[in-house]
């Protein structure tokens, strides 16, 4: 079919698989008992996963369309910019440690830091833009790549379940927790149709410039929110670890192609 409604209705599908691994993590992030450690370690895969999609999947191949590779330069580096920038406005106001399990930085209590629990919910929700904007900016240029997709929906997961653990310790309630990854995927799905529409009214070099904006972002926010966790302790083989998440992902790069 070549209606706009039904290409449209396809990507915002193919958005809502993207978050699955939400669903899957926050469920057994509220309703599973794992150790640091072992929360530690599906951070690091996760790590592993997402830093592949945006230099593999994302960076190396947008990289060659950009008119110039300066501006695709300053394309990762403003939106790498614009991540930190908002990601520290809204540490300033409780949501630092939205990742954290609670077992080894906790995460502020509302009674204690009022409106933290705003900022955790803005910044959990920040933290899914940039995956949403490019996922739906290659649907339109290229078309559903599992790679990308496999690597947003895996890498969800072990976010939501860390900081579904930490909410949880931090005594905010299963209902709000939930509410909160709700609104989440929900944004997740708006923004993929948002990429997905702004694609089709742009030049393809442009529409790379964008993606290198969000590869830019999605490194800012591994490396800020999702690193510490895995790190945290200095846990053995997580550097290795993170290894098997980024080679995984290349292994399904290989078998896609």
């Amino acid at each position: 079919m070549d209606s706009p409604i039904f290409h449209l209705a396809s990507a915002l599908g193919w958005g809502l698989v993207s978050v699955a691994g939400l669903a899957v993590g926050a469920f057994i992030g509220l309703y599973g008992s794992l150790t640091h450690r072992s929360v530690a370690a599906t951070m690091a895969v996760a790590a592993g996963l997402l830093l592949a999609a945006a230099t593999v999947e994302l960076a190396a191949n947008a990289i060659g369309i950009v008119p110039s590779a300066a501006a695709g330069l300053l394309a990762l580096l403003v939106g790498a910019l614009a991540f930190s920038g908002a990601n520290a406005a809204l540490a300033a106001r409780g949501a630092a440690d939205r990742k954290r399990c609670g077992e080894c930085v906790a995460q502020p209590q509302e009674a204690l830091a009022p409106g933290s629990g705003l900022a955790i919910a803005l910044g959990t929700a920040m933290d899914a833009i940039p995956e949403a904007l490019v996922l739906g900016l290659t649907l339109k240029s290229v078309g559903p790549q599992m790679v990308l997709i496999t690597a947003i929906s895996l890498g969800n997961l072990p976010e939501a379940l860390s900081g579904s653990a930490g909410m949880l310790a931090a005594g905010r309630k299963p209902g709000w927790i939930l509410s909160v990854w709700g609104g989440v995927a929900i944004a997740t799905v708006a923004v993929t149709g948002v990429g997905f529409v702004l694609a089709d009214s742009i030049s393809p070099g442009t529409s790379a410039v964008l993606e290198l904006f969000g590869a830019g972002a999605l490194i800012a926010m591994v490396t800020e929110t999702i690193i510490p966790e895995a790190v945290h302790g200095t846990p053995r083989f997580a550097g290795t670890v993170a290894a098997v998440g980024f080679g995984a992902l290349l292994l399904v790069g290989q078998l896609a192609h």
